[in-house]
């Protein structure tokens, strides 16, 4: 489909400014836990349990999400409007919680919203843009970029006026408007119709044929990979820059923005290059600097030097996670696309969980620049997994898998 289209223009739009939404609220409930537990006194041990049920959660969530999402193809829109609702609801749930109990409860119902969006959102995406995967992707992740900037911000501000429960109370409201917009939005602009399985049996079959096949497990578990070095560098570049280099907290805040927030530049382009070119030849470069930057961070030893690793790394650290999800449901055929989103997210996720607790170990031994080699050997197996992956580009969309 044509992006000069001024429907798939709507289209496009819309599900990246859903994007911003999910993400406005996922990224903008750590400082809302914050003040929730100064407020409570649910001390550290209950707001990490929290942090974590709410990502277990949405873990879960996501791989029955992504078969509904290639069962149901027609209800992707639905599913995506359920989420923006379904965030404002836990925060409601959250906001009139009797007791701890219950808080944390309804912390964890909260993970699932993310994966009501993501399977179907970016199944939809690349179903529908076959041509031009990587760019509506990155277009769909610069929408998360901004949640991610303007969800903490908005948040932090609301906080200096009005209490946490004020907040997640009424934030049911705008999420309920917001979805029914967009529902009406999207439907407006015209889906085109995909063929979804016509029944569980075929659907099963469908994924048994994938799990058997090499190439896309060997494409899912390069993202994983990438997303456990993410998770490394996201969690010590903070720490190190604090209690190592003895910087400020409000610079530590600016590195952490720009470590963050040079993707939104560098996924559009990146992503338009791999349209035009291949996925691999794109991915590679960055993946090579990711290997060999990393281990760097660790060797600045003062502000200017960290602050330029850090403008390197950040171009590639979340660009990297798109072309790896084109690459992925280039070679997966496209009846399974959003199981496949899924199976990319649970794995990142179960990599991305492990990874810092042994590489917090590693630090505590070690030094926390030790921390960044075990990021860089991760950013290194992804290389090589790259490697070995077929070269594909959206202008030749597979309907079927690509060769093993």
């Amino acid at each position: 489909m044509s992006l000069t289209d001024p429907r798939n223009v709507t289209l496009l739009g819309s599900i990246a400014c859903g994007h911003a939404v999910v993400h406005w609220f996922a990224s903008g409930f750590p400082v809302l836990l914050a003040e929730l537990v100064t407020s409570t006194g649910l001390g550290p041990l209950a707001a990490g349990t929290i942090m974590g049920a709410r990502s277990i959660s949405g873990a879960i969530a996501s791989i029955p999400m992504g078969m509904a999402a290639d069962r149901y193809v027609h209800r992707r829109t639905q599913f995506m409007a359920m989420s923006l609702v379904w965030f404002g609801g836990s925060y409601f749930l959250i906001g009139i919680a009797p007791n701890q109990t219950w808080i944390i409860v309804f912390a964890t119902v909260l993970g699932v919203g993310s994966a009501l969006w993501h399977p179907p959102a970016v199944g939809l995406l690349s179903t529908q843009f076959p041509t031009r995967r990587a760019l509506v992707m990155a277009i769909h992740g610069v929408g998360a970029s901004v949640g991610d900037i303007t969800g903490p911000l908005v948040i932090g501000l609301l906080l200096l006026v009005v209490s946490w429960k004020s907040i997640s109370q009424a934030s049911v409201l705008p999420a309920i408007v917001f979805a029914g917009v967009f529902y009406l939005v999207v439907r407006g602009a015209g889906v085109g119709e995909i063929r979804g399985h016509t029944s569980l049996a075929g659907y099963f079959d469908a994924l048994r044929q994938a799990a058997r096949h090499r190439t896309l497990l060997l494409s899912i578990l390069a993202a994983g990979t990438r997303s456990a070095g993410q998770i490394i560098l996201v969690t010590f570049m903070p720490i190190y820059a604090r209690d190592d280099l003895g910087l400020g907290p409000g610079f530590v805040g600016v590195l952490l923005a720009l470590l963050m927030g040079l993707s939104l530049v560098s996924q559009p382009v990146l992503g338009y290059i791999s349209d035009r070119t291949s996925r691999k030849g794109t991915l590679l470069p960055g993946t090579v600097v990711l290997m060999s930057m990393t281990p760097l961070l660790g060797l600045a030893n003062d502000t200017w030097t960290l602050l330029a690793v850090v403008c390197v790394i950040g171009p590639f650290l979340f660009s990297s996670a798109v072309l790896l999800n084109a690459l992925g449901l280039d070679i997966a055929p496209r009846e399974l696309h959003s199981s496949v989103t899924a199976a990319q997210f649970l794995t990142g996720l179960t990599l991305g969980s492990a990874a810092p607790v042994i590489a917090g170990a590693i630090a505590a031994v070690a030094g926390t620049a030790a921390a960044f080699y075990m990021a860089a050997v991760l950013f290194g197996v992804t290389f090589v997994i790259v490697l070995v992956l077929p070269s594909t580009k959206g202008s030749t969309p597979t309907p079927r898998f690509v060769a093993r």
